[in-house]
């Protein structure tokens, strides 16, 4: 309580020096405002003017809106890898996978612990089977010291089971969190010394094919596509269940030995290499000189157990872990701390523990408090025994020229593996397990690709290879060189699944099958994908262009311009900008630089309306007590030009508008007709003002756009069927036919609608827009009607500020609902408004 009371009175002491701070602020404010009266008015007025602005958009909007599309984008553990799936599905039953694949007809895409790095589990607008929930034991033979599991199931779920059978697991991750079928998928590998990767401990697999056929692989049975699926990312099918051998859970010590690298081989081969004794092994190699490594190897004994945990607890906390490795990544300081004081303090108990817990860590020991601007990555490299000495001052210096901040170097021992098609033994290997910290911006990407690239020649030149869950960077070039027996696995991938359904960000950049496709055509465009979140941010943005057209049909009405409803309109501009945020905080990364243009845009239609408010409140009321029923005109020009800026600004930025043209056009108006003289010139005048600082604001916007950005494509690309009825025209272009299927090329903004809207009369499929497969589309109705299409979503009802009768109703929908959506809204005599194309 004591403790309690002294916060409370530390708070209360706090808060009154900070009020007392405020109060002589306001006080020297006043004292300066006196002191210089006169200087201040401009300045006091321009903070009035702010603060009316600031109250204004405080006061508008939709801040308890609080609906989110669903997320559907899927990232690894590096968080710098988001990939937009269609559809992500959760099975528990081998019927439940089988149905999804045969009722899709689009790509597949399979995950379990998503720890690859480099998109190996998702693919765009796929099928995401999460395997995640397909996890069980289907039998335990302790005869023969065999399991079968569900591939979703999670090593460290095996040990909980298996442990107090006294067995343990063959071959798998140094870490427990990874599932069975990805590490069967990445054919992975671990510390056991005397073995090579998991395919020696597979036993045999059941597997489910493009076509939905579910049969079993082995040695003996579908040998091809045992040797296929096992390290095939996932390529050859879903992989449902493994049989794996075990073997029996043993004591383990451990011991440490630091020496210099040029002697680490020798000291291997005659310690470790044929020591049937050593259970898991590797070595520490030292950053950021690579001359010294510390072998680290656990012995079977029969020695008392010093730590008597049978695995490690699933809640141990790593608070200590992961802030030690934040202190290695500081730079060659932090290095030298886990070399000299880490290190050396870490080791210095003896240890002897069981097996199953050596084989029970957590990945959350590696995990940083936050990924947001830096992450830690692996990358792994496997070098012939024999070259190692020649290839770590390749690697050192690559490192060293690209300070690449290298957190840790550990060196497997692995075995030929002359199994699977892609093997990464193929000879008796040292698997080199870099562990790095990169930030997450664009540039630090490319930094990474530069350097990995020149790693990768640097691998190829010592006859080795590199890793597969990991980022993607090499050259199809490199990749086949790396991986010669590629040609055969893709061969018999492209036999089972002709169609390359079953793919991934890996598979798809190496697959020679899909070279031609439109999937691999349309990469070749440039500014073919548009973010998809953008189609919800577009519509605060498209409202800047229903606004003014709503003015000019409000003055073209003859309704008098100051009954126009300025704060309704500012007051919806800004419900639709909170509503778009928070629909599409979850489901998308954050576009900054979108959401920076929609409140730049927001503020200047604020700035511009709530001026309008004033005037058109004070002195246009005012100059319309002298108003005739009939417009002089000058009136009529001027509601002319503002017709005519509404229509332009449809299909074009409103800064190419042409503005002075139209004040020469008003003030060069002949008289025909009976007007008041008072409010012709009030209208005037109001009229060349704001028409002449939008002609001056806009050379400035234009100036700016042009020098910031490059020219914005014309055209949104999909992929629709490949019709006969499809005709070109100046606004539709077909790009490219590949089977059933067909590239367009549609001019965007309005045009982009109306040709939408002509394909809806026409027996055509659309599959994919800008890489999408969503699109927003909004509708004017004067009630509800709800469209009777599954999966079409109404995000929220929006109003028509001169038309309370009337709503806007925007929809969030598959693409390939978007024709049915538009057939089903003439049927209903519905107004499409706009489709919006990102």
């Amino acid at each position: 309580m004591k403790k309690i009371y002294r916060f409370i009175l530390l708070l209360f002491a706090w808060l009154f020096k900070i009020i007392q701070f405020i109060c002589a602020g306001i006080k020297k404010a006043i004292r300066f405002i006196n002191r210089k009266k006169r200087r201040a008015i401009p300045f006091y007025g321009f903070l009035l003017f702010v603060l009316y602005i600031f109250l204004l958009i405080q006061f508008s909007g939709d801040s308890k809106f609080d609906t989110t599309i669903d997320n559907k984008t899927l990232n690894d553990i590096t968080q710098i890898n988001p990939v937009q799936v269609n559809q992500i599905i959760k099975p528990k039953t081998v019927t439940e996978i089988v149905y999804a694949i045969k009722n899709t007809t689009g790509p597949i895409s399979i995950g379990g612990g998503k720890y690859s790095m480099g998109g190996q589990t998702a693919f765009e607008n796929s099928l995401h089977i999460d395997m995640h929930s397909f996890n069980k034991i289907v039998g335990i033979d302790t005869s023969k010291k065999q399991i079968t599991v569900q591939a979703g199931i999670r090593w460290r779920d095996i040990q909980t089971v298996i442990d107090p059978l006294n067995l343990s697991i063959k071959i798998m991750q140094t870490y427990s969190n990874f599932t069975v079928g990805g590490a069967i998928s990445v054919n992975c590998h671990g510390r056991y010394v005397g073995y090579g990767p998991i395919i020696s401990s597979v036993l045999e697999l059941k597997i489910i094919t493009a076509n939905g056929a579910v049969i079993i692989a082995n040695r003996k049975v579908n040998q091809e596509i045992f040797y296929a699926t096992i390290g095939g990312y996932g390529g050859i099918g879903v992989i449902a269940e493994a049989t794996l051998q075990l073997v029996d859970n043993e004591k383990v010590e451990r011991f440490h030995l630091v020496m210099p690298i040029k002697d680490y081989k020798a000291y291997f081969d005659k310690n470790i290499r044929n020591n049937d004794k050593v259970v898991f092994q590797n070595g520490n190699l030292y950053p950021p000189k690579y001359d010294k490594i510390m072998s680290i190897s656990w012995e079977k004994t029969t020695k008392p157990l010093t730590d008597t945990d049978r695995l490690i607890d699933e809640n141990e906390n790593y608070w200590l872990e992961s802030n030690l490795s934040g202190v290695v990544s500081w730079g060659n300081s932090g290095k030298w701390i886990r070399e000299y004081a880490i290190d050396p303090l870490y080791f210095i108990p003896k240890t002897v523990r069981w097996r199953n817990k050596e084989a029970s860590y957590d990945v959350k020991e590696l995990e940083p408090s936050s990924r947001e601007k830096s992450t830690y990555v692996l990358q792994e490299y496997f070098i012939p025994v024999e070259n190692i000495k020649s290839f770590i001052p390749k690697m050192s210096a690559i490192f060293q020229n690209n300070k690449v901040n290298v957190i840790n170097v550990s060196l497997r021992h692995a075995l030929p593996d002359h199994e699977s098609y892609l093997s990464w033994a193929r000879r008796e290997v040292f698997a080199f397990v870099i562990y790095y910290k990169q930030g997450t911006n664009p540039e630090a990407k490319e930094h990474v690709k530069k350097w990995t690239l020149e790693m990768t020649d640097a691998i190829l030149s010592e006859n080795g290879t590199w890793y597969l869950p990991y980022q993607p960077h090499a050259t199809v070039e490199q990749f086949q060189k790396g991986y010669p027996n590629s040609a055969k696995y893709f061969a018999l991938k492209n036999k089972l699944d002709p169609d390359q359904r079953f793919t991934n960000k890996l598979l798809d950049k190496y697959n020679p099958y899909t070279e031609n496709n439109l999937a691999h055509q349309k990469k070749k465009i440039k500014e073919y994908f548009r973010a998809e979140e953008q189609t919800v941010l577009t519509v605060p943005e498209w409202y800047l262009v229903y606004n003014p057209k709503e003015y000019a049909d409000y003055l073209k009405s003859g309704k008098n311009p100051s009954d126009f409803p300025f704060y309704k309109s500012i007051d919806e501009y800004w419900k639709l900008y909170d509503r778009s945020i928070k629909l599409t905080s979850k489901a998308y990364p954050e576009n900054s630089e979108y959401k920076t243009m929609l409140q730049v845009i927001g503020v200047s239609m604020t700035m511009e309306y709530g001026l309008k408010i004033i005037y058109e409140n004070t002195v246009g009321r005012l100059f319309a007590l002298f108003s005739e029923e009939k417009n002089s005109e000058a009136e009529k020009t001027i509601i002319e030009a503002q017709c005519a800026y509404s229509d332009f600004i449809y299909q074009t930025a409103w800064y190419e508008f042409k503005f002075m043209p139209w004040i020469k056009k008003v003030w060069t108006a002949s008289e025909k007709s009976d007007y008041s003289v008072l409010r012709k010139w009030e209208r005037t005048m109001i009229f060349t003002l704001e028409f002449s600082f939008k002609a001056f604001y806009s050379k400035i916007i234009e100036w700016g756009a042009k020098s910031s950005y490059e020219t914005p494509s014309n055209s949104i690309y999909l992929i629709v069927s490949n019709v006969d009825t499809i005709k070109e025209n100046p606004n539709l272009k077909i790009i490219k036919k590949d089977g059933d299927k067909m590239i367009i090329a549609v001019t965007r903004w309005e045009i982009f609608t109306k040709e939408i809207m002509k394909l809806s009369n026409q027996d055509v499929k659309i599959y994919e827009i800008s890489g999408n497969d969503e699109i927003a589309v909004s509708t004017i109705e004067k009630a509800l009607n709800k469209p009777n299409l599954k999966d079409v979503k109404l995000l929220y009802q929006s109003k028509i500020v001169t038309d309370d009768s009337l709503k806007r109703n925007v929809y969030l929908l598959p693409v390939e609902k978007l024709l049915p959506f538009i057939k089903d809204s003439k049927k209903n005599k519905l107004t499409i408004e706009h489709v919006y194309d990102y």
